[in-house]
């Protein structure tokens, strides 16, 4: 097993390298499992509002990976579906060969994302899109979706997310995470 740092990035590779994000869990009843997740979550990595979303897809879908979900078209289901974000999308940018960190996309000089070079602003607009086309994929579906910008200043990642929900109202914009408590009572 190759442990030793990459020459393009600097960082450790090998198998696993960069695969310390937690396990998604599935759809569940249990209120206390999912609470004991939430508390035990740490932050890592970039923010990449639209693979969130499509996980999102996938855990209420009635199909694998996860096959909890319930037909949509059952009488009586609502699907429904919190994205909240306390950062605009990063790709992780950077001056190596590669352009960029290991993400969902690949590398940026695989052009996954829609180019093979540019600053963050230009990759930002780029994952909006994206970020866009799976909430309008979600929506689709005939999942309500609603957004939160949590303590986010940035203009461009308000505007995105409000277009995101499912309606103008399903927009949240929370300054300060005191207000999340009024936020979700608004939701349920």
């Amino acid at each position: 097993i190759d442990t030793a740092n990459s020459a393009a990035t600097g960082k450790p590779k090998g198998p696993g390298h960069g695969c310390e994000m937690q396990p998604i869990s599935p759809l569940t009843s249990d209120y206390n499992s999912l609470k004991s997740k939430v508390n035990s979550l740490e932050a890592n990595g970039t923010t990449n509002i639209m693979e969130g979303v499509a996980w999102g897809m996938r855990v209420l879908s009635p199909g694998e990976p996860f096959a909890e979900g319930a037909d949509p078209k059952k009488v009586g289901i609502e699907k429904i579906m919190v994205v909240l974000t306390d950062g605009s999308n990063v790709f992780g940018n950077a001056g190596n060969d590669l352009g960029s960190s290991y993400s969902s996309f690949g590398y940026l000089v695989d052009g996954r994302v829609g180019t093979e070079s540019g600053g963050a602003t230009a990759t930002n607009e780029l994952m909006n899109q994206r970020t866009l086309a799976a909430c309008a994929s979600a929506k689709a579906q005939g999942i309500r979706v609603y957004t939160i910008r949590l303590e986010e200043p940035n203009v461009k990642t308000g505007m995105m997310l409000k277009e995101c929900a499912s309606s103008e109202s399903d927009f949240f914009d929370a300054p300060s995470r005191t207000q999340l408590d009024e936020v979700f009572s608004t939701i349920k």
